[in-house]
């Protein structure tokens, strides 16, 4: 009640303000003596009169019976439905879809009309990516699945070799942004997708390829469907990889690329992934290679010191093979500092230098901790004829220097204890310059020769040198009771066919030379009985071991 009596309090001001303002009026009316207005002032001083009016009355909310007001029943909704014939609406959204897509299909379709000038199309997709390219077909437009320019047949020029063709496309496409469409002049180059392309990389150019990609250059997204890539050498074929499937993306700070395809019959997938933070550019690239079961994985990234190099570490798993390696790239060379190598049969490291240009080749250091000759063993008897050949073929393109050794050799016989090589690979064939063979306290053997391969037959030519230092445990090892002692060095040369397995002696000899009668013999037990059964018996060391008591039985 005493808000109502502050309030009452204000109006009762107001109303006497008000009539201060009424008396105004009337003397101002009075003094203008206004008689073509035929007005009657006291009525309307009387209307003007606030307080004839209860304002308060109002404000009291209990006359009011929101309830009431607040019953949905007084009100009738229904009636609306028949004032808008909802039903003749029902298709209005289809209407108005349809216009949309008449207004999208104009849209797209307004290109049709433009002429496309070839020069211009060059100079925005080649020379503004410092690319030298020839239109010889004909250019049009598509807005089929998206609007896109349709060039025919685009010749693009080496970067090194001008008159060389980098890249031949048939069919090539390039996406316009839907925004700048109508604009001819500004329309956006979106992405570039070639089909049908052939991509001729000159491996003598790798390093120039990587200075023209290591530059700021913001190339379209580019995208190489249906075609092929190859790989040559100068003027040598080298290798290529079919029905490629090609992903490119440049910009300032990153790089990738996603390879599908093709090589030598089977599924390849390769990947790059470069980034640049902080000045310093990073790349991981993964390559896998499916009948193989060959996964690669490498992460490189240049020295802060030399541009040039590249430091980097690497994974390379070929089903339980797995190498991990810590490497340097400099000048087309590859420098592993450190590695591992592990499978079934082996648990080593590798050190060495593998050169890729001018020509393919390594210098290599294999130090194994220990070797599983019974596994391995076992497992090259597992293998059919066809494979246990494919082990045996040389490349003539792989070249360099081998060094292999190991600590220890587990067999069953555990008749040889460890070994070192040094083998030199050249043009398809392998130079044996050194194979020691640590008998233990039996002694120690020697071995040099060549393996040669081509159409006619392939073999090992070999001499060797046997040293027995304690003749009692060789003769106990051998089980040979008939003879007290046996020449301590032996000379052997020959020739081993390891595709019709057949062995040939030519020289026998300790401390004189063996006659031929006796070589004949010694070499016809040989193929008899380490022979008998192929590989099977050619390393099983019973059979050995009974082929080297019969060469020196008394009888003989």
């Amino acid at each position: 009640m005493k808000y109502i009596s502050f309030k009452r309090y204000n109006f009762s001001t107001i109303g006497k303000k008000i009539n201060n303002i009424r008396s105004s009026f009337l003397r101002t009316f009075r003094f203008a003596n206004l008689k073509f207005v035929k007005i009657d002032y006291k009525k309307t001083l009387k209307l003007l009169d606030l307080r004839r009016y209860n304002f308060f009355k109002l404000l009291d909310l209990r006359r009011y019976n929101f309830l009431k007001l607040l019953d949905l029943r007084r009100y009738n909704f229904y009636r609306i439905d028949k004032k808008i014939n909802f039903k003749s609406l029902k298709y209005l959204p289809i209407y108005f879809a349809a216009l949309l897509i008449l207004a999208a299909f104009v849209y797209v379709s307004i290109p049709f009309f433009y002429s496309y000038d070839k020069s211009k199309i060059i100079r925005n997709v080649c020379k503004n990516q410092n690319i030298e390219c020839v239109i010889k077909g004909k250019v049009g437009y598509s807005f089929f699945p998206t609007p896109r320019i349709k060039i025919r047949e685009l010749v693009i020029s080496d970067f090194f070799e001008k008159k060389t063709n980098l890249i031949t496309a048939k069919d090539v496409s390039i996406k316009l942004a839907l925004n700048q469409l109508l604009k001819k002049e500004k329309q956006i180059y979106k992405k570039i997708e070639l089909k049908n392309f052939e991509i001729n990389y000159n491996l003598k150019n790798l390093k120039k390829y990587k200075i023209i990609f290591s530059k700021n250059i913001n190339f379209i997204p580019t995208i190489f469907t249906k075609g092929k890539i190859i790989f040559s050498d100068g003027n040598d074929y080298v290798a290529s990889i079919d029905n490629l499937n090609l992903n490119l993306n440049f910009d300032q700070d990153s790089t990738n690329a996603i390879l599908k395809g093709k090589f030598l019959g089977d599924k390849i997938s390769a990947s790059l992934e470069t980034q640049k933070k902080d000045e310093q550019t990073s790349s991981d690239f993964v390559l896998k290679i499916s009948k193989l079961n060959l996964l690669t994985k490498t992460n490189f990234f240049y020295s802060p010191n030399d541009k040039n190099i590249l430091n980097g570490t690497a994974l390379i798993k070929k089903d339980k093979n797995k190498i991990t390696a810590l490497f340097e790239y400099n000048d087309n060379k590859i420098k592993i500092k450190k590695s591992n190598l592990r499978n079934l049969f082996i648990d080593g490291n590798l050190e060495g230098i593998v050169t890729f240009s001018p020509y393919f080749n390594f210098d290599l250091d294999v130090n194994l901790n220990s070797i599983n000759f019974t596994k391995l063993y076992s497992y090259f008897l597992s293998l059919d004829k066809e494979e246990k050949q494919k082990i045996f073929q040389i490349n003539n393109k792989i070249n360099g220097d081998l060094v292999l050794s190991t600590d220890r050799i587990y067999s069953s016989y555990n008749l040889i204890k460890s070994f070192e090589s040094r083998t030199e690979f050249k043009n398809g064939k392998i130079f044996i310059k050194q194979f020691l063979f640590n008998l233990g306290k039996l002694g120690a053997a020697d071995l040099l020769g060549v393996i040669n391969e081509d159409k006619k037959f392939n073999n090992i030519k070999f001499e060797s040198n046997v040293f027995i230092d304690n003749q009692k445990k060789f003769l106990s090892k051998f089980g040979i009771y008939n003879k007290e002692e046996i020449s301590s060095n032996l000379f052997v040369s020959g020739n081993f066919d390891y595709d019709n397995l057949k062995m040939s002696f030519y020289e026998i000899s300790d401390e004189k030379k063996f006659s031929n009668e006796d070589i004949n013999y010694i070499e016809q037990e040989f193929n008899n009985l380490m022979l008998e059964d192929g590989y099977t018996s050619l390393f099983y060391f019973p059979t050995f071991k009974e082929f080297i008591k019969s060469i020196t039985s008394e009888s003989d």
